[in-house]
């Protein structure tokens, strides 16, 4: 059996648990642009959420390791380029806007127990995480 013949209630709410986050992985191959001196801090010592965005405050990726001048902001930096492995888990999806019947932007999809949000603001698909603890890997691309 899964949950085991002597297990106590917490002990079946813990396995519970790691049994559902073990299924809900979601790894992706994502790419991060930035500056080559913050590419460096980034890979010693990991990702750091922002402070705006369209889904707000949070660590944003694309697909595809070429950022789109149509992706770039106010505080965009270039220069190179992060590949990732990252655990999505539990993905919203967003509208143009990252907006859901249940709120906007990451903060509300956190609420709702989602860990990401994949989202298009009409120039290709976003992925936006929370915590760096859904980065499983990375290396600076070549």
């Amino acid at each position: 059996s899964l949950w085991g013949a002597s297990a106590t209630d917490d002990e079946l709410d813990a396995q519970a648990a790691g049994y559902h986050r073990r299924r809900r992985r979601h790894i992706k191959t994502l790419y991060h642009t930035t500056s080559p001196a913050i590419a460096r801090l980034i890979l010693a010592s990991g990702f750091k959420p922002g402070r705006a965005g369209w889904c707000g405050g949070a660590i944003y990726f694309i697909d595809t390791p070429e950022l789109p001048e149509t992706k770039y902001g106010w505080s965009t930096q270039v220069g190179a380029v992060i590949e990732a492995k990252v655990d999505l888990g539990r993905m919203a999806e967003m509208d143009a806007s990252c907006t859901s019947t249940f709120g906007k932007g990451m903060r509300a999809a956190v609420q709702q127990g989602y860990d990401s949000v994949r989202f298009d603001p009409g120039d290709g698909d976003e992925y936006v995480i929370a915590s760096s603890r859904r980065v499983v890997s990375m290396r600076l691309y070549e």
